[in-house]
């Protein structure tokens, strides 16, 4: 990973040591009416992801799970507070629910379902344990060097799965590679650091189905439910529909994430440069071409506005001149064309555009030097990673920008 702070010493410390050192609060994107067929419901979780919370949740109430609605997803690290809707239920269902790890702040109405992206920001507070009181002055020289340039925006880690699958899958799936698909899900022995699990995917690898599913535990329902589908119908496109949509949509969407990355790495030294044929965001979500990048760029110092890079896809908005060259690039070094995003199913990405930069906003570090605790508060718009900032601050942190599966 490369870091903007890249001449500023790091400030080492313990990340995630327990979950209440990483709190995360889910700012809604407007003001709830309090009144309309739709239930919103207030949680906090802790030690699970939104997925768990919400299947526990749906367990206990006889709710569909597709008929939730949330405005994002939370790490299953840490304590984290969102909001879910439902549609006809009553609130009351709510307040006497009593589920492990996870409890209901508050409930109300409102007139509409909740939408990925229906959140304005979330405001994050973290503790770095061991850290040396001689560092903390890096950190807080890092955090004043990214409240001028911007934290660089890259997708961190966990968007590409746990062995880094995700972009892989994606990719099998946008160039209707069926068998290379089944093989990242089920097979890839030598990224498996779980001795059981890489059991089952070398006896998959071989060919050996049956043997698979016998080593396959009983916890891996989603590897389980693939290898039925193989095991019926052969690595097709009709094994490929009986998969979760949520994680198809997921492992495409990784693809546009990884591609991404390339580009901010390709134009790392000027992210936060206008160059002539950008396409720079407004703080309002506007988007607008750039024709003479000299005028453009005071605004950009002033963090009024910022380059973007592309989410690609069949329909997605192109920039001119250099940014162009570079997208084109890096999208045929991936063996990918812009139509090939338009895979049906469900599945198509229209695309869009993401800043290479984001804003944090009330930031804030507090030392405890009794406890070797620095604590970190600060507010990240939608879509920004967390984690970004921290490793700015710690310097540790993966190669974020390729992923030796889909060089």
């Amino acid at each position: 990973m490369k870091y903007a702070s890249a001449n500023i010493p790091a400030c080492p410390g313990e990340m995630k040591s327990a979950n209440e050192d990483f709190r995360v609060f889910e700012v809604p994107l407007y003001e709830f009416s309090g009144q309309g067929d739709h239930t919103l419901v207030h949680i906090e979780k802790a030690g699970i992801s939104t997925f768990e919370a919400l299947r526990r949740i749906c367990r206990e109430l006889k709710f569909k799970e597709r008929d939730v609605g949330y405005a994002g997803l939370k790490d299953a690290q840490g304590v984290t507070r969102q909001w879910f809707s439902f549609e006809h239920t009553d609130p009351e269902n709510f307040l006497a629910l009593n589920v492990p790890k996870l409890k209901v702040l508050e409930v109300t109405r409102h007139g509409n379902k909740l939408k990925r992206g229906h959140l304005k920001a979330n405001r994050f507070e973290v503790v770095l344990r061991e850290v040396d009181e001689t560092n903390v002055p890096h950190a807080r020289a890092t955090l004043e060097l990214l409240a001028k340039r911007g934290v660089p925006n890259w997708y961190d880690t966990q968007r590409f799965g746990r062995r880094g699958e995700n972009p892989t899958a994606g990719l099998a799936i946008l160039r209707g590679d069926m068998e290379a698909y089944f093989q990242s899900v089920l097979g890839g022995p030598e990224n498996e650091p779980d001795p059981a699990v890489r059991a089952a995917r070398e006896a998959y690898a071989d060919g050996k189905l049956e043997e698979s599913m016998q080593l396959w535990p009983s916890r891996a329902n989603q590897e389980r439910s693939a290898l039925r589908a193989v095991m019926k119908d052969g690595p097709s496109w009709k094994a490929l529909r009986k998969l979760p949509q949520k994680l198809k949509l997921l492992q495409v969407s990784s693809v546009q994430s990884l591609l991404f990355n390339r580009v901010l790495d390709a134009r790392f030294d000027e992210y936060d440069r206008v160059w002539d044929g950008d396409i720079c965001r407004l703080e309002n979500g506007a988007d607008f071409l750039v024709e003479q990048a000299a005028a453009e760029q005071p605004r950009c110092e002033a963090l009024e506005i910022s380059p973007t890079g592309p989410i690609f896809g069949h329909k997605m908005r192109n920039p001119a001149g250099r940014e162009l060259e570079l997208e084109t690039g890096i999208l045929e070094q991936a063996g990918l064309t812009p139509e090939m995003w338009e895979i049906g199913k469900g599945l198509s990405q229209k695309g869009d555009r993401r800043p290479f930069r984001f804003i944090a906003s009330e930031v804030d570090a507090k030392y405890d030097a009794d406890a070797r605790a620095l604590t970190l508060g600060f507010t990240l718009p939608k879509g920004c990673y967390a984690t970004v900032l921290l490793k700015e601050i710690t310097k540790s942190g993966e190669d974020l920008a390729f992923s030796p599966q889909t060089r």
